[in-house]
């Protein structure tokens, strides 16, 4: 986590990024209808979905 935040602490908009992900994890936090390993699978389906709406990029293969 520190090598994250060390890449964070360079940005002009370190503020908001850190305020946003806290406000995440106290979401989930707070969600009791997922055991810890399901709300760790929730952020990296949302990492999924974040990066294709972005970027287009999907883990799937093409056939």
């Amino acid at each position: 986590m520190n090598y994250m935040l060390d890449k964070i602490n360079l940005l002009d908009n370190k503020d908001s990024i850190i305020n946003t992900a806290n406000d995440i994890v106290k979401l989930l936090q707070t969600n009791d209808n997922l055991t810890d390993s399901e709300k760790i699978m929730t952020i990296e389906l949302a990492m999924a979905q974040l990066n294709y709406d972005l970027y287009k990029i999907s883990g799937d293969k093409e056939e």
